[in-house]
């Protein structure tokens, strides 16, 4: 009986936490913790990074300037991008515009309404663990390793009606999502329907835009340049999160998109009320 109580006592604190380990796309053994709405979360390992692109990558923006980043903590984030049956859980209504099913990624909603879902899921857990990536972060784990245009090698067309080799079977883009898959079905997909990275994320290129914690400001006037402008571009910099701004920066292209904003440097923004059907985002837990 002493055993068996000591069995069951085991069992009851391993589902507890809730945490279990699976094979990443490199073959090793890689840390995944699963939390009450479901989520999985890939555990991403400290390290430093080359962010931004070559001045020789097609596509590239001004504001993609190379420079060496430190991420000084591991950290856990979401394997896929949240779904409309999780965010269903803990909010309502659910604002999605696809409204096709529990495992398609939420679309639709605003930075200040996933501020609010955060906020509502770390207070049902108990923890202040959850939160946006940052941009660092989110490039970081889109690369997984990389130093291509896209996880899986380099971009060599903006067409949407011939494939992108590197894309076609990991990401739902304008070939894949309809123009080809079949014609006329024009729309996000199912999360986890893709092949994922080394690191085991899916959809990082594609699907839905994700909303991460950066601000920007948007024009340098001085310079007459437009799109994402922050302070945080620079060698060497560790752990970088830009506060300045009223602009919320989005990274990963949209299901309606080519491969050219589908490239892991690639950077846009929104104002942090903005909704679109192509809008979403996954979630960083801190260990």
């Amino acid at each position: 009986m002493k055993y068996f109580l000591e069995f069951r006592f085991s069992c009851f604190i391993f589902i507890g936490l809730m945490v279990v380990f699976s094979q990443a796309g490199t073959g090793a053994a890689q840390e995944v913790y699963t939390n009450k709405l479901g989520m999985q979360f890939v555990q991403i390992p400290a390290g430093s990074f080359t962010m931004g692109s070559p001045k020789s990558e097609k596509g590239r923006q001004w504001n993609e300037t190379q420079h060496q980043v430190i991420i000084s903590k591991s950290f856990y984030l979401s394997e896929a991008e949240v779904t409309q049956g999780q965010w269903n859980q803990l909010v309502s209504p659910n604002p999605s515009s696809f409204k096709f099913g529990d495992n398609y990624p939420v679309d639709s909603v605003s930075w200040e309404e996933v501020m609010q879902f955060i906020s509502f899921l770390n207070k049902w857990e108990g923890t202040k663990r959850y939160r946006l990536p940052t941009e660092a972060e989110w490039e970081y784990a889109c690369r997984a390793g990389s130093t291509t245009a896209f996880a899986q090698g380099p971009i060599t067309t903006f067409s949407c009606i011939e494939p992108e080799p590197a894309l076609v079977d990991m990401a739902w883009y304008c070939y894949t999502s309809g123009l080809q898959n079949p014609p006329g079905d024009f729309k996000p997909h199912p999360v986890k329907t893709r092949k994922p990275n080394k690191w085991g994320l899916y959809d990082m290129h594609g699907n839905v835009q994700e909303w991460v914690l950066d601000a920007c400001r948007g024009r340098n006037i001085w310079k007459g340049q437009v799109g994402v402008i922050t302070d945080t571009y620079r060698n060497n910099i560790i752990d970088p999160l830009e506060k300045k701004g009223k602009y919320r920066i989005i990274r990963g292209g949209g299901w309606y998109q080519s491969s050219k904003y589908q490239r892991s440097a690639y950077r846009s923004y929104y104002n942090p009320t903005t909704k679109r059907n192509s809008l979403g985002f996954r979630l960083v837990r801190m260990k």
